[in-house]
């Protein structure tokens, strides 16, 4: 059976790591788009204020929700790896 500071230590480590991971991803494949409108970035395809925005960086396909899959997919898988090492 596995101690309960094991268990802490490697669902924490596997915690921080996604949330890093989400940071990095979001930072870098993440879509971005761009309304003229309001000179500002969206997410969105049309801006609250009813602007098409344009795509202006990241990948077209990734969005927060992929982002957010990923991230939570790769903590889950590395709990128990965590663990593993940490006997």
């Amino acid at each position: 059976a596995m101690s309960p500071s094991t268990q802490l230590v490697s669902v924490g480590g596997a915690g921080l790591a996604g949330s890093l991971l989400d940071s990095l991803l979001g930072a870098t494949v993440q879509q971005q788009r761009w309304c003229p409108v309001c000179q500002t970035l969206t997410e969105r395809a049309v801006h609250r204020c009813g602007s098409l925005t344009r795509h202006c960086r990241g990948w077209q396909w990734v969005g927060n929700d992929v982002v957010n899959v990923a991230c939570t997919l790769a903590g889950a898988l590395l709990a128990p790896g965590i663990a593993l090492l940490l006997g």
